[in-house]
């Protein structure tokens, strides 16, 4: 008996921890007013080229009050791309528990703060310049959002066999992002899917979708030079694969820098 006197007192203690958490946690989440609040900033301090990323990602309730600037929901900050962003606005939830700071990541990737911090209630709002080259052009201009490797990403459907076409300023630089739709990413047993380039009929490089065997690693990257030519070309992506009965998707921009 003697050996289960002192688990007494730390079962009281975790269960007291445990009440205090769950009685503090409404004071650490952002309040209706909160929200509205942080979205009427945005409202007056919005430009063109802005937009918020959320922070932690789950607090998806932000798109119920923001509406002057996309919403974003990039789990990796580091390594994001944010095509056409040129001011990222972090709106984040600092009193949540387990919450990490974006600053470092961000810094990670060359962002610099555009401002200060302001804080409404529950919630922190702060600028970043992405520092980012200027897009030279948005080859698919898309607005709808697919699911892919769990985010919600703006990027063209495209099925395996077909492709998509697009004309545009060639820049420097020709970047091609590409990911299986849903949960069919981590489907077994399946071949990979591939994404050939092609500039003004000549093959600019190719990328290798294969199946997700872990979160974060769906959404497959090319980045390359484009060969000096034309200030303008017609740009092909190619999609190809012996398995056609997953749903795919790709963005593709070109920057001049």
């Amino acid at each position: 008996m003697g050996l289960h006197r002192p688990l007494l007192p730390a079962l009281l203690a975790v269960g007291a921890g445990s009440l205090l958490f769950d009685l503090t946690l409404p004071l650490r989440l952002p309040s209706d007013a909160d929200w509205a609040e942080a979205a009427g900033a945005l409202r007056a301090s919005a430009q063109a080229g802005d937009a918020v990323q959320i922070w932690p990602v789950w607090a998806e309730r932000a798109r119920l009050f923001v509406d002057a600037v996309p919403v974003l929901v990039e789990e990796d900050l580091e390594h994001a791309d944010d095509p056409g962003v040129a001011r990222l606005w972090v709106l984040s939830l600092p009193r949540t528990p387990f919450f990490s700071a974006p600053d470092g990541p961000l810094r990670a990737r060359g962002a610099t703060p555009a401002g200060p911090e302001r804080r409404f209630g529950a919630l922190a709002l702060r600028p970043w310049d992405l520092r980012a080259p200027p897009i030279a052009a948005d080859l698919t201009r898309s607005v709808e959002e697919h699911e892919v490797d769990s985010v919600a990403r703006r990027c063209v459907p495209v099925p395996v066999g077909g492709r998509f076409e697009a004309r545009g300023a060639a820049g420097t630089f020709l970047h091609l992002r590409a990911g299986v739709i849903g949960e069919r990413a981590y489907d077994a047993d399946r071949p990979p899917i591939t994404v050939q380039a092609f500039a003004d009929g000549a093959p600019a490089g190719s990328l290798e979708v294969p199946r997700t065997v872990r979160d974060g690693t769906g959404w497959r990257r090319l980045d390359l030079k484009l060969p000096p030519g034309a200030a303008e070309r017609a740009f092909v992506f190619a999609v190809s694969s012996p398995d056609r009965g997953r749903p795919f998707c790709l963005q593709a921009w070109t920057t001049s820098g």
